[in-house]
């Protein structure tokens, strides 16, 4: 049995991620708690999303922009999915080099940051800082997608892609508006 899951499908179950992590965390958080356990799954699949997308426009841009090395971009190990890819420095870079998009990128490339801090070492930071991280994040992915993904997706991928981006912008907004 073949079994295939398309990148469009990662792409909006990452950003959906971020939006179930939410909910639960203002939840506690407008109850007074502050559930830390949340905050490290949006961060992580914030960022999970960011790399995503970049790679999702760098592909459409040309499929051996997503490659690490650009030397090494072989047709055949891209169908199969068996090369390394482009990290997200690289990524940004490429977008702004190649595809000519101007992006500052700067909240998502902080978030980025705390996610490697989460899988290699000890996130540290303030809370208000990382907050304010994540909702500026939010509203970059948002302002990418729409600006830079939205139009060349499927017709039937569109709406879930525009219902998630206005729930990111809402999120943003009810998370710069916490008292902390």
């Amino acid at each position: 049995m073949k079994y295939e899951l398309f990148f469009l499908n990662n792409i909006h179950d990452s950003m959906d991620m971020v939006n179930v992590e939410l909910d639960p965390f203002l939840d506690l958080y407008s109850q007074g708690h502050f559930d830390d356990l949340c905050i490290k799954h949006i961060i992580l699949n914030l960022a999970n999303c960011l790399e995503l997308l970049i790679k999702y426009r760098l592909e459409r841009e040309h499929w051996t922009l997503i490659f690490s090395d650009l030397n090494k971009a072989k047709y055949s190990d891209y169908l199969n999915g068996d090369f390394v890819s482009v990290d997200i420095k690289s990524g940004i870079s490429r977008l702004r080099n190649i595809c000519e998009i101007k992006y500052s990128f700067a909240a998502s490339t902080r978030i980025y940051q705390y996610r490697n801090r989460l899988m290699h070492y000890t996130l540290n930071g303030t809370f208000e800082q990382i907050i304010m991280d994540v909702a500026d994040a939010l509203r970059e992915v948002a302002e990418f997608v729409e600006n830079e993904i939205i139009q060349a997706l499927p017709k039937e991928a569109q709406e879930d892609f525009h219902n998630s981006i206005a729930d990111y912008r809402g999120y943003a907004k009810v998370l710069r508006e916490l008292r902390m």
